[in-house]
């Protein structure tokens, strides 16, 4: 009886041990990596295609010394330890796969350009990880809305975790301006029938102009004329840029037509303060022409804007004391809200409301020319002031 009970034993433990064994190998089998890599290159990128089982993850890092995309593949088994292979391309000068621990595969792609942007999206049937790397060019804005977005239903946009480090490192910091509306959307619109649109474009020129005479800043526009760009991105702009900081321009409108006064907002999971649920509801109607994300890039940008939420609210704090004193008015306060323009910012992010083109007095003073200086100067001087902070430090 015991001999049996022992057979009994060895037998279960001979059968689960196999069970096992053959688990990992069918694993094995499922996630292993070939070392199958191509290029497709042309005169404005270069895309890398990485072979790769269906279910595989992948990680995105980049840096600028030296300039390189860094792609962990997982969970992967590589037949090899390493490999390098040369590519004698434009954009990228070689192709480093390594095997990073036991079920990573570390992928560098070592740049021959230092000012570049890139895209990393996934494709079914054949499965591949596909980068897609351009030089930025003198014009990096027109270059970035000239490079054409990834099919939702491909692969989505991947997100850099890393935030722009520009002023920190002993640089310039980029303010990245974004002109709130445009093109086929107009915004707000007066009284005597002014657009918003062209409000926060004039506004945006000026702050431009300002922050592009002092050397410790570099700016951007999101748009430089009248186009319309999806609100999505805007803040990809921002992000491939590596921007320090976004500030969205808008103007503010209600259907009392006595309101007035400046109010700036920082973004949070729920409305916030007086007309702050209102004021989301007017600036997030251009969603209704766009394709709306998936849930889980959703998932990713409120996790990044979770960190910068405090820098945020800090800015906007700042940001309203000083357009306060310069511009004068009734001050609305600093207010919070689910704004889909600042969600995707991998960095502080704000979105102010300069005055309500919807009172005739207040819609004249915005369309005066000497008015838009006035509002740039207030916003230049709380760039300023914030960033003081940080060299205080």
């Amino acid at each position: 009886m015991e001999v049996a009970r022992k057979v009994g034993i060895l037998s279960f433990v001979i059968f689960f041990t196999l069970v096992l064994l053959f688990s990992e190998v069918s694993l094995a089998q499922d996630n292993l990596f070939t070392g199958n890599v191509k290029l497709l290159s042309d005169s404005l990128c270069t895309r890398v295609l990485i072979q790769v089982p269906e279910r595989t993850g992948y990680v995105v890092k980049d840096s600028d010394i030296p300039p390189r995309i860094v792609l962990n593949l997982f969970p992967l088994q590589a037949k090899f330890p390493s490999r390098e292979i040369p590519t004698f391309d434009r954009f990228i000068k070689k192709i480093s796969i390594l095997k990073d621990s036991r079920n990573v595969v570390k992928t560098i792609l070592d740049l021959n350009i230092s000012t570049y942007n890139f895209n990393v999206f996934f494709q079914k049937n054949p499965s591949f990880v596909i980068v897609e790397v351009r030089a930025l060019g003198k014009d990096p804005v027109s270059s970035i809305l000239g490079f054409e977005g990834v099919d939702e239903k491909k692969g989505s946009l991947a997100l850099s975790p890393s935030p722009g480090t520009g002023g920190k490192e002993g640089g310039m910091w980029k303010v990245i301006i974004d002109p709130g509306h445009g093109g086929k959307d107009p915004g707000a619109i007066g009284p005597s029938g002014v657009k918003e649109k062209d409000i926060t474009l004039g506004i945006a020129y000026e702050l431009l102009n300002l922050l592009n005479q002092n050397p410790k800043f570099e700016a951007y526009l999101t748009r430089k004329d009248d186009e319309f760009v999806s609100l999505d991105k805007r803040t990809e702009i921002a992000n491939i840029l590596r921007g320090d900081l976004f500030i969205s321009i808008h103007t503010n409108a209600a259907w009392d037509s006595r309101a007035m006064g400046i109010e700036t907002f920082y973004n949070s999971h729920y409305p916030y303060g007086e007309g702050a649920e209102e004021v989301a509801l007017r600036e997030n109607a251009a969603l209704a022409s766009e394709n709306i994300p998936s849930s889980v890039k959703n998932i990713i940008w409120d996790l990044i804007q979770n960190q910068y939420r405090k820098e945020s609210k800090d800015f906007s704090f700042i940001l309203q004391q000083e357009l306060v004193k310069v511009c004068g008015g009734e001050n609305r306060g600093v207010k919070s809200a689910p704004f889909y323009v600042l969600r995707g910012a991998n960095m502080p992010s704000v979105l102010v409301e300069v005055g309500f083109i919807s009172n005739p007095w207040e819609e004249r003073k915005l369309k005066n020319r000497n008015y838009q200086k006035l509002v740039a100067m207030g916003i230049y001087r709380a760039i300023e002031r914030y960033f003081n902070m940080f060299s205080k430090r």
